[in-house]
């Protein structure tokens, strides 16, 4: 993946894509046609970046998936607090 961060929470998004090895960020002000095409290329042609995502696929599902992440949210949308790990 390739994030084009902009503003809001893109920032620290994409860092944290880029902290895992499954994607590289790029902010806007260093935007540029030839460097988005190359940066494009290279997460493309690294299995670095396809391994690093596939062990987040992984992590992702050995948590309960996306069904569990939902489920977290919901759950502290519900209590209006952050929901704490257990067990």
């Amino acid at each position: 993946m390739v994030a084009i961060h902009i503003t809001s929470d893109q920032p620290g998004t994409a860092a944290r894509l880029a902290w895992t090895g499954a994607g590289f960020a790029i902010p806007l002000a260093r935007l540029s046609v030839s460097r988005l095409r190359v940066t494009i290329q290279e997460v493309l042609s690294q299995d670095s970046y396809k391994n690093s995502a596939s062990s987040l696929q992984e992590a992702i599902q050995r948590a309960g998936g996306v069904r569990r992440a939902a489920d977290i949210v919901e759950l502290a949308i519900s209590q209006e607090k952050p929901v704490l790990a257990t067990g």
